[in-house]
């Protein structure tokens, strides 16, 4: 595997390398000439002379498009206006003759009774089709009513029958989208895809294997329970508080491993073929035993940051605006003085993040019905019901049961539970942030009128690998050092990731595209600090 250390070699701070190894990419970006092409629309054809979009809707200064703006859709003879709505440009063409709808008037379509979505311009109407679907019907109502462009494709990788398939619930076209789209495949995916594909079929290999997952999910609910059954004895019996701690902390580790791994998975439908099997799995993991909510999560880190990743103000695990918040991760955000401890109080906050998913899953659901910028849909009573189960479920088994039926003394053990959730804080927050908020990642700002590479060369521009030869590191971090493998294939099963990334980074020299790369967990751990401290204190970045 070629490694891209470049930016950290060639002197100066790895921030302002960064930079400039920025400056090269988006150089070589431009000289693969990506052009506007239908393809990101499945089934469609290139518009023949008599179906072209010769204007699309005129964007205002934050590169939106003003609410209803005309949009002119002409073939010889011919002129159509139709209404844009406010959003952004589309980036494929549209075609005179079909219907025509605002992403507003997709997003009203976001119910089993009526389940609409558009991927590239053109809008298919799926409801029939919700029962029928293999991968089973809760994935497509999660993205009823939304753009599924990128989606759609990184989730069928490997076969073109879906888009075929698609072809007769086309009923229409956006004039605009509700987030910024990505440019066109300039042929670098697909070809990945392929070669991907080539692998799986020639090694006879399944890309979902759930085997290697739930072996692993044994022995770590073994190593969970009995750490979590040696802490309520302890306390009970009043042991030695170093050993409490200790216990503690490993079960703070214990809790977080299944997460990484098998819950990871199954929220992309990674492991196994069954939607029953990914439910049961995901909820067990997340829901019932850490819990929080598997609703909460699709909607953050499948619809959200696995498709915007790291674009300011889309992605939800960033902050949702240039000013306003807490941390400043990226040059786009403007300089406050506060930011100047950030690299210190941020290594606080983290601690906090395993408590503060257990909130925001109720909050953002039942309340705010949104994470970050995206709208979550409503759940059924049934969905309801489940949320309400888990989080009854959970505070007996970890709190009420411990305290009332086992001698726990509740002062003490409470304490403990801190430590418990801190430790799975950080673990989580480290795995999580080191491979997007670095020096040597991107971040495309989610005002202009659309993303300047196509979506997958952006996956790789947004994301840091490391360690590639410690399989204990790749244990650890259920293989999200192989982060630039898992947003282009986040429907494939963990364990393959290190046989992917040779295969993506030679199909990547052929196109210029190289992978962040840093030799150990470690450095890339000392990038992001750095990049906080830079990011908070460094004058080259105040200003705008």
């Amino acid at each position: 595997m070629a490694r891209d250390r470049s930016p950290v070699a060639e002197g100066g701070g790895p921030v302002e390398a960064a930079i400039s190894h920025k400056r090269r990419n988006s150089n070589s970006s431009q000289a693969n000439g990506k052009t506007t092409d239908s393809s990101r629309s499945p089934s469609a054809s290139p518009p023949s002379p008599s179906h072209r979009s010769l204007s699309l809707p005129a964007a205002t200064t934050d590169g939106k498009i003003s609410a209803k703006k005309k949009v002119s859709v002409t073939k010889p003879g011919i002129k159509e206006e139709v209404e844009s709505g406010s959003g952004h440009p589309v980036t494929s063409p549209l075609i005179a003759g079909l219907p025509c709808y605002t992403w507003e008037e997709v997003a009203k379509h976001n119910t089993p009774a009526s389940c609409w979505c558009y991927i590239g311009t053109k809008v298919y109407d799926i409801t029939s089709w919700l029962d029928r679907h293999p991968g089973g019907r809760q994935v497509l109502l999660l993205s009823a009513g939304r753009d599924c462009t990128d989606l759609f494709i990184s989730y069928h990788p490997f076969t073109e029958k879906p888009a075929q398939l698609l072809a007769k619930y086309c009923i229409g076209q956006v004039t605009t989208t509700e987030f910024p789209q990505y440019q066109p495949d300039s042929g670098f995916y697909k070809e990945v895809r392929q070669k991907v594909a080539e692998y799986f079929k020639e090694n006879k290999l399944d890309s979902k294997d759930a085997k290697p997952g739930l072996t692993r999910l044994a022995i770590m609910m073994l190593v969970a329970l009995t750490s979590y059954g040696l802490l309520i004895s302890s306390v009970a019996n009043q042991s030695c508080w170093v050993w409490q701690v200790l216990l503690a902390m490993l079960y703070g580790w214990a809790q977080a491993l299944p997460l990484l791994h098998l819950m990871h998975d199954a929220s992309h439908c990674a492991i196994g073929h069954s939607e029953r099997g990914w439910a049961i799995i995901g909820r067990f993991t997340l829901d019932f035993f850490v819990g929080a909510s598997m609703n909460s999560w699709h909607n953050q880190h499948i619809l959200g940051h696995h498709v915007y990743t790291n674009v300011l103000g889309v992605d939800p695990d960033l902050p949702q605006g240039k000013t306003g918040s807490f941390r400043r991760v990226c040059s786009l955000q403007r300089w406050h003085w506060a930011y100047r401890l950030q690299h210190l109080y941020l290594l606080v906050l983290y601690g906090f993040t395993a408590l503060k998913f257990r909130v925001n899953d109720i909050t953002d659901l039942f309340i705010f019905k949104t994470v970050g910028p995206i709208r979550m849909n409503d759940i059924d009573n049934k969905e309801v019901l489940s949320q309400v189960c888990s989080k009854v479920f959970w505070i007996l088994w970890r709190f009420v049961l411990p305290i009332a039926c086992f001698g726990a003394a509740a002062g003490r053990f409470l304490l403990l539970q801190l430590v418990i959730e801190f430790i799975t804080g950080y673990y989580l927050n480290f795995s999580f942030q080191i491979s997007h908020v670095s020096p040597l990642c991107d971040f495309p700002d989610g005002e202009k009128p659309a993303v300047d590479d196509e979506w997958a060369y952006s996956q790789l521009k947004s994301t840091l690998d490391y360690a590639y030869h410690s399989k204990l590191t790749t244990f650890m971090n259920g293989a999200l050092n192989y982060q630039s493998v898992h947003h282009l294939f986040p429907s494939v099963s963990q364990y393959h990731y290190p046989a992917l990334a040779p295969i993506i980074n030679s199909v990547g020299r052929k196109y210029g595209i190289k992978i962040n790369y840093v030799n150990t967990f470690t450095e890339a751990f000392n990038l992001h600090l750095q990049h906080l401290y830079t990011l908070g204190v460094d004058s080259v970045f105040h200003h705008h």
